[in-house]
């Protein structure tokens, strides 16, 4: 690892930090290393092991070998040709540059550094109220390679004493003082200098939003701090200055006024192609003026609902972001500039820019797809969109989705060919910047941004399962109650799923035709079974069998009922309510939290819409599913540099049928396994409970997934992981009319059927998106009637996961 480590120089191996004899890994105190070891996967240095297999001074030996080339005829030049042999050479140069370059060179300990990541450190607990605080570094070396220490010792923090207030603007000191809860600095609390700024801050806000224009922080100071206090309390002086102009080389002291905003100016479509061009058409609105040239594209009425200052009040900063936000939000415009101009008597002229996007859009995307179900396959896409469709800034998008691929199960026998299955989808969808149902318009005030999308779509299924054809109409609700909380309301959400290929049922549900067979073989061994009227069979068994039958009888009655449900049309009207909350803080974030609740009721609030048959809500003789579901899913996001996290997630689900449905339908229900899911078990291939049905499809209405992911970087873009998924799907009792006993939860007891997989797993960052390779292995399998723990932990019992992106 020393290779390129030169005398007098070391190798950073460790950083250690210890404060008060006690080592920490707080990211908060090891943010402070401006010096960092090369990164390790699994304990190995690897992007400094590719960088040593490079020669630094192969520039050198590559011209040598240029040189010597010009020269030579021997036998290797008149078997491959010299052009062979010249490319050769440039072959070998260009393959030690790779090294190099996506290679990390070795970091040398730099002695300043280290003392400024001590100074930090030490600059850190100042910061904090240790005062008195020290750190020490020592190096300790080893032939070329070396260890830093950081020893900090804090001793004992002051605390903060008396507060004064020295504000020269009485009406700034008026408002401060009926605001005290924005000073954040309290009597009695330890030192922090973070609550310095956060009042810094807060009090600067306050009185932006109060209407003083021109003030900024650099007007607000603390003084009169004793560091060396002998009580450890310190006095601390709150002074607000008034702003300081420079008149020719006199600096003169102006008091910070309240300015009022006179009159806003909306130009509408600005370029800067146009720029100099005369803005022929204006019209006022709430006193509001709105230019454009030529004519007005955007109806004046919207734009101004997006605007939260009006004129003759005063100037707010809040204002001012939200109408830059929401302006921003109706996803119409480019650029949204919004700016100042003073005016006399402490008035401002608010103009705000606009420079729209293109009216229509056209966009078309492809990718390789790969899946448990979809074996390999192309992935195409064309989706068209139209800005500004009525002059209300809607957007209207038309979506077109196609794919062919190859199947893991054929949907009949004769199928052998390659890409013998198709998709192929349609969605439209008008997207209003506000809420349109009546009587909603007022409930979520603008700043929130409601929205109201329309979608209307269908999709077509070819040699998938039964072949399916569905029709959709969602008409949803969101918001924003703030930069992290999202509300959606799925005010309908109506779906037509028709099964296309029904008569294919036991071509591709062969286990349950094995079944059949077993059965028919052994007790009916003259009828002429077939997969064509397997099902006629079962209706023909005379009712004496389940008397002497009774386990063969239940079985084939369970399979009869799972055919129908699996071959039924469904018309499924939800309703939803779904909260989400995303504290991640930009792209590079690697600390953060997600949650997401959601809560379906289907048929159920529109159920009297429906006539009954048999206890079953229909709509033209199609069957309405009603149930309620709820889902939780729960991400957390720990990181201790930017290059390692440790990624968590837990979901929760549960459906229940309601009415006197006693089945929840197949597109509702849950599954287990997959590459987003538990990964050592393909998609669909995993319970329910501890059944090992050797079913194609496996469904529950009850399911339990939580992972755990160590994501670390190996070099440059190539990242690796480990991992562990740990669930499984259950039925709920009197939840399922098919259900066996080991496929029921029954309470915490049912929680010991819980499968584990592990494994590690590779990625390839592409900055716009991740390939990644998972290798999963079974490591506890609770259909197992004994040794569940590694039974199967072996390389042909694997499965390999290919996905786009992280699993989380």
């Amino acid at each position: 690892m020393t290779k390129y480590v030169k005398e007098n120089e070391h190798l950073l191996t460790k950083n250690t930090i210890r404060i008060d004899d006690k080592k920490t890994s707080d990211y908060t105190i090891t943010d402070y290393l401006i010096q960092r070891p090369n990164n390790r996967a699994l304990t190995m240095p690897v992007g400094l092991l590719i960088y040593n297999l490079g020669n630094l001074n192969y520039d050198s030996i590559h011209q040598q070998k240029l040189k010597a080339f010009e020269d030579r005829n021997n036998f290797w030049d008149r078997l491959l040709s010299k052009k062979q042999t010249l490319k050769s050479i440039y072959r070998k140069k260009k393959f030690n540059d790779w090294l190099l370059t996506k290679g990390e060179a070795p970091v040398i300990v730099d002695a300043k550094k280290t003392a400024n990541t001590a100074e930090n450190l030490r600059t850190h607990f100042f910061n904090n109220g240790y005062f008195d605080a020290t750190v020490k570094t020592e190096m300790i070396t080893n032939l070329k390679k070396a260890d830093i220490y950081y020893n900090i010792v804090k001793r004992d923090p002051y605390y903060i004493g008396d507060i004064h207030y020295f504000i020269k603007n009485k009406e700034i000191d008026s408002i401060v003082q009926q605001n005290k809860d924005q000073v954040l600095i309290k009597k009695g609390d330890q030192y922090h200098q973070e609550k310095f700024q956060e009042t810094v801050s807060a009090i600067t806000q306050l009185l932006r939003n109060n209407g003083f224009y021109h003030f900024t922080e650099s007007l607000i100071s603390f003084r009169n701090i004793d560091t060396l206090a002998q009580n450890h309390i310190t006095p601390v002086d709150f002074h607000i200055d008034h702003r300081k102009i420079k008149k020719g080389n006199v600096i003169e002291e102006i008091p910070t006024n309240v300015q009022t905003i006179k009159k806003i100016s909306v130009f509408t479509d600005y370029s800067f192609e146009t720029r100099n061009n005369v803005y022929d058409t204006k019209k006022n609105y709430n006193d509001v003026e709105f230019y454009a040239h030529e004519k007005l594209k955007y109806r004046v009425k919207t734009l101004a609902n997006s605007i939260f200052i009006e004129p003759n009040q005063i100037y707010n900063d809040d204002a001012i972001e939200a109408t830059r936000r929401h302006l921003k939000s109706l996803n119409n415009f480019r650029v949204v500039k919004i700016s100042q101009k003073e005016l006399p008597n402490n008035e401002l002229a608010t103009t705000i820019i606009l420079t729209p996007l293109k009216k229509f859009g056209v966009g078309i995307n492809s990718e390789i797809i790969h899946s448990n179900i979809k074996q390999v396959g192309l992935s195409g896409g064309f989706s068209f969109i139209n800005r500004n469709l009525f002059r209300g800034a809607e957007i209207f998008q038309l979506s077109l989705q196609g794919s062919i691929f190859d199947t893991a199960t054929k949907s009949r026998s004769s199928n052998t060919g390659t890409f013998d299955a198709y998709e192929l989808g349609i969605d439209a969808s008008l997207e209003f910047p506000k809420f349109i149902f009546p009587l909603l318009g007022n409930l979520i005030p603008r700043t929130m941004t409601p929205r109201t999308k329309i979608t209307l779509g269908t999709s077509f299924q070819k040699n998938i399962g039964l072949d399916k054809q569905k029709v959709t109409g969602v008409i949803d609700y969101t918001w924003k109650s703030s930069l992290k909380n999202k509300h959606t309301v799925e005010l309908l959400n109506a779906q037509y799923i028709k099964n296309l290929n029904v008569n294919s049922y036991f071509n591709i549900y062969s286990s349950e035709y094995n079944q059949i067979k077993s059965i028919q073989e052994s007790e009916f061994p003259s009828y002429n079974l077939t997969k064509d009227n397997a099902s006629d069979f079962i209706q023909s068994i005379p009712s004496g069998f389940q008397n002497s039958n009774p386990t063969d009888y239940k079985t084939l009655k369970n399979i009869q009922k799972r055919r129908s449900i699996i071959t039924s049309n469904n018309i499924i009207p939800s309703a939803s309510y779904a909260f989400e909350h995303n504290s991640k803080r930009g792209l590079s974030d690697t600390r953060y939290n997600y949650f997401k609740a959601k809560i379906t009721s289907a048929g159920n609030v529109n159920s009297f819409l429906f006539e009954t048959q048999n206890d079953q809500k229909v709509f033209e003789n199609i069957p309405v599913s009603q149930f309620v579901k709820f889902d939780v899913d729960f991400r957390k996001f720990w990181s201790k540099s930017t290059n390692n996290s440790l990624a968590f997630r837990a979901f929760v689900g549960v459906a229940i049928p309601t009415g006197k449905n006693k089945d929840i339908p197949f597109i509702s229900s849950y599954f287990a396994g997959g590459s987003n899911d538990i990964r050592a078990w393909k998609t669909y291939e995993l319970g329910p409970g501890s059944s090992n049905s050797g079913l194609e499809f496996n469904i529950g209405n009850f399911k339990i997934l939580s992972s755990l992911e160590y994501r670390f970087k190996i070099f440059n873009s190539i990242h690796g992981a480990i991992f562990m998924d740990a669930g499984n799907i259950w039925n709920l009792p009197n939840a399922s009319s098919t259900a066996s006993e080991e496929e029921l939860f029954s309470g915490f007891k049912s929680l010991e059927n819980i499968a584990i997989g592990t494994g590690t797993g590779i990625r390839y960052d592409f900055n716009f998106l991740v390939l990644r390779l998972d290798l999963a292995f079974k490591t506890y399998e609770p259909y197992l009637t004994e040794n569940k723990w590694f039974s199967n932990y072996s390389l042909d019992q694997s499965v390999l996961n290919i996905g786009i992106n992280y699993p989380f």
